[in-house]
């Protein structure tokens, strides 16, 4: 990466020339007591200061534009209040041959327990190679967090300058306790294959607490082309699975659907509420889900098609078994 391009991302992250220094940027934490990052562009070296370990010297030059992947999150951790001596970089763990890999970034209890585990990649193409090996297999991520199986948080995290704004994505697995047992197979085959985009650099979380919240209209992307193939592959495997072949009733399915997710994004427009249209990890089961479902189905109907459909909510439910009950 070209030391202009460098230099633009840096000063995005707040990072000002050194004085008294000749190409010398630095940026002090003042939520740290001042803790500095400091980078040498005459040596091509990123200095991290003395608190922050790094276990090999490769993720502190300019040789890499993954280096600055690593540089950009670990502000973001600084800026979050994690502490700079429970931040370590390209950790290793002993394994049968010597050591393991290198993980980017492993962020420490105060107990010097790992907490969180941050594989960082470019955003674009690197990210999905390495995001469709954590799918396919749990990747890197997965093998790593069995070494010692402390972690409560792994991630698979890029960023890069847009418009002179960062823009990261996080793919996220939040550790199940019964995901601490058995190997890395073992782990990939109790994981829901469901990964989280938020919760650990957003606003509302805290340093070591976890939050992942359900998705807002905010957090909804337009579908391009090329995601059409995908979602029309992805309903296709679930009609095979769950035995629908005939054409009228996958139409009707795939109608039911629609409509519930046009009418749950016009129910919430200029809202921060919670969509009903998705299922949310760690609170639903099958039934709450499908009554939601229903519920949008039921209001969709009425409000596209003018067409009332006999059905109860949950609450009218509730309301009228309270009726009928017998005393």
């Amino acid at each position: 990466m070209e030391h202009k391009r460098i230099k633009e991302l840096i000063k995005v992250m707040g990072f000002s020339a050194k004085e008294n220094e000749i190409d010398v940027f630095c940026k002090k934490y003042s939520n740290l007591a001042g803790y500095s990052i400091e980078i040498d562009f005459s040596k091509e070296e990123l200095n991290y200061g003395k608190s922050i370990k790094c276990e090999s010297a490769g993720v502190l030059n300019f040789s890499k534009d993954e280096n600055f992947v690593v540089l950009e999150c670990v502000d973001r951790l600084l800026e979050k209040g994690y502490k700079p001596k429970n931040i370590v970089l390209e950790k290793t763990w002993p394994s049968g041959h010597g050591t393991s890999g290198r993980l980017d970034i492993c962020v420490l209890r105060n107990d010097g327990t790992e907490y969180l585990l941050i594989e960082c990649k470019t955003y674009g193409k690197e990210f999905e190679k390495e995001f469709a090996k954590l799918k396919e297999n749990g990747g890197q991520l997965f093998t790593y967090f069995k070494f010692s199986n402390k972690a409560d948080v792994i991630m698979l995290y890029a960023s890069e300058l847009q418009k002179r704004k960062f823009t990261y994505r996080s793919e996220i697995v939040k550790i199940e306790e019964d995901y601490r047992a058995g190997d890395v197979k073992d782990f990939y085959e109790k994981w829901s294959k469901l990964t989280k985009n938020n919760g650990v650099f957003e606003e509302w979380v805290k340093a070591y607490n976890f939050e992942s919240r359900s998705l807002r209209i905010n957090d909804l992307q337009e579908i391009e082309p090329k995601d059409s193939s995908f979602i029309f592959n992805r309903f296709l495997e679930i009609l095979r699975h769950n035995v629908v072949s005939d054409k009228p009733n996958a139409f009707n399915k795939i109608f039911t659907l629609f409509l519930c997710k046009i009418y749950d994004e016009k129910n919430n427009e200029e809202t921060d509420n919670e969509l009903s249209f998705q299922w949310k990890e760690g609170i639903d089961n099958d039934v709450d889900f499908q009554i939601r479902l229903t519920d949008l189905y039921k209001k969709g109907m009425l409000e596209f098609l003018e067409k009332n459909v006999t059905d109860f909510s949950e609450s009218e439910f509730e309301k009228n078994i309270k009726v009928l009950a017998i005393p």
